[in-house]
């Protein structure tokens, strides 16, 4: 798993941005102007997870243009980052200081790179393991292989 913090999340959707509509970011703000999701303010916070997809949460200006990036924006590109995985994406805004809004932006990257080995497959590594005389990976394959013969 992969912590991403919000400047590597700004940085990574810049980059994204630059790629995929040819022009060059100038600023990423946070946004402060949320109407629908008023509702969901909890104690002069508001926090926005995947489930909340259609969520304006970033102003990316250019030279001659302000463009809204939305929720799921981030979320692909992060997808676009990190291919094959599964992101948990959080957006915290902070009102509590009136007109002045701390943000804050977390992403979980989750990789879907386990794989089942049977049987032969965990002998065969446990061979190879003992060939290379790595202990530690000859005794996690032997555990392994103990689980799968129960």
């Amino acid at each position: 798993m992969i912590r991403l913090e919000t400047n590597e999340i700004v940085s990574i959707a810049k980059k994204q941005i630059a790629s995929i509509f040819k022009m060059e970011p100038l600023e990423l703000r946070f946004v402060n102007d949320f109407q629908g999701e008023k509702s969901l303010l909890n104690d002069d916070k508001l926090h926005l997870t995947n489930r909340h997809y259609w969520a304006k949460v970033m102003d990316c200006v250019f030279e001659d243009q302000v463009r809204p990036i939305l929720m799921c924006e981030v979320l692909y590109f992060l997808r676009n980052e990190y291919l094959e995985s599964d992101i948990d994406l959080e957006f915290s805004f902070d009102f509590s200081e009136g007109s002045i809004v701390e943000a804050c932006a977390v992403a979980e990257v989750n990789f879907n790179d386990k794989t089942d080995l049977g049987k032969n497959e965990i002998a065969e590594l446990i061979d190879f393991a003992l060939a290379l005389q790595d202990r530690q990976w000859f005794e996690e394959l032997t555990e392994k292989y103990k689980e799968l013969s129960a």
